[in-house]
């Protein structure tokens, strides 16, 4: 609620954020680039933010949708495509990023889908979650905690 997140450590959310969301995402020019940069869109409302967390897949911008890419050597792989030429492929999953021959690939099939996997939320305690809410939702960049400065 609002009132909870009044109570909350914006540095420590900052810390959360740094290990859950930025291997995918940027917030005030920091973390990767694999999904979208949270720095603006609704991120004030507590409502819109939960949401886009709780369900990843709800609303995906089709460049952030996932593919399914059949190969040849019998793998299936679960990646988003971040480029396409006549002979290749791109895809960046959320650990790494190659290039594959399209002549290795049987098929490949867009879906609806984020990247972003359901409940990340679930592995963390509830002052996390409403520290790294809260941090978010801040209209400014914060100092991270002094333990987690490096």
């Amino acid at each position: 609620t609002p009132e909870r997140l009044k109570q909350t450590d914006l540095s420590r959310g900052r810390e959360v954020f740094s290990h859950t969301c930025a291997v995918c995402h940027k917030l005030y020019g920091e973390g990767a680039s694999i999904g979208p940069d949270l720095t603006g869109g609704g991120r004030a409302n507590l409502g819109y933010l939960l949401e886009n967390i709780a369900d990843p897949s709800a609303i995906v911008p089709a460049d952030y949708r996932v593919s399914e890419v059949e190969l040849k050597d019998g793998r299936d792989l679960t990646a988003l495509v971040v480029a396409k030429t006549d002979h290749s492929l791109t895809l960046q999953t959320p650990t790494e990023k190659f290039t594959i021959e399209r002549s290795e690939v049987i098929s490949a099939r867009q879906t609806k889908l984020s990247l972003m996997p359901e409940g990340l939320l679930q592995g963390l305690k509830e002052g996390e979650v409403c520290n790294l809410i809260a941090y978010l939702m801040s209209p400014n960049q914060v100092p991270l905690p002094p333990a987690a400065k490096r």
